[in-house]
Formats: C-alpha cells, structure tokens, sequence
C-alpha cells in the first residue's frame, strides 16, 4: 500500500475556547470553515478546517478535554503555499508568539518553519518552501 497524504486529522477542542479557536484558523490564518453553519445550528457534532483541497482537521467541540501536554501528542504541521516571512506576519498580526523558528524535515524535505501554539493547546508547525 502506498498513502497519497494524510487526509485528515480530528481534533477535540474545548468549548470554552472554541470562538478564540475559530478566529485563529479562519480570521488571523486565513483557512476556510466546512460545515461550521451547521455545527452551530446542532445539525453535526463537529465541522472542518479546509487546509487545503485534499486535507482537512476534524474539530470536535466537547465541555472538557486533556490538555494537549506532549505526552501523547506533540504536534501537527502545515505545508503553506506562501513565503514564511508572511505567516509571521499573520501571527504577530493576530498577537501570536511564534516560540520556535527552525528548518526542519518533513514529508517534502527540509523546509523552514515556525512552531505556534493554537488557543486550544496544540502545537502547530507552519512551513515553507520560501522563507522569504
């Protein structure tokens, strides 16, 4: 068996900071919402973060969840289709402390990147091909 990519990744996120959340993925980075009407609605018990046309995160809302403390799960990283100068702009932009700037492997090879943490706890990894 060969896989092509990951397709999707299902994230459980409190609801108590699912506004602050929201306005990460879609207002300050730019990613579209599937199916977030219909979550708020009760229609669906979770909707998605469009990442890209063939990779999507599964967010989950639920009253409580462990805190993503590193011990069962560490991270998830992004492949951007812009220079890692503007992503850094976008978090300084939304008030977003980048806590590591690196270049790092992957499933593409090395690329530069920055490590930030969502309002929810997880960690994100958001490279590029440029650093410009």
């Amino acid at each position: 068996m060969h896989a092509e990519a990951i397709d999707h990744v299902n994230l459980r996120v409190p609801e108590t900071v699912l506004d602050e959340f929201v306005a990460f993925y879609r207002d300050d980075m730019g990613f579209d919402l599937e199916y977030y009407d219909a979550y708020q609605s009760g229609e669906r018990e979770f909707f998605y973060i469009r990442l890209g046309e063939s990779c999507i995160v599964h967010v989950s809302p639920r009253e409580s969840v462990p805190e993503p403390t590193g011990g069962s799960f560490d991270h998830f990283a992004v492949l951007v289709d812009e220079p890692l100068s503007d992503v850094k702009s976008r978090l300084d932009d939304a008030g977003v402390a980048v806590e590591t700037e690196a270049v790092r492997e992957g499933a593409v090879g090395e690329l530069p990147c920055v490590y930030v943490t969502d309002p929810a706890g997880y960690t994100v990894e958001f490279k590029s091909r440029s650093a410009q």
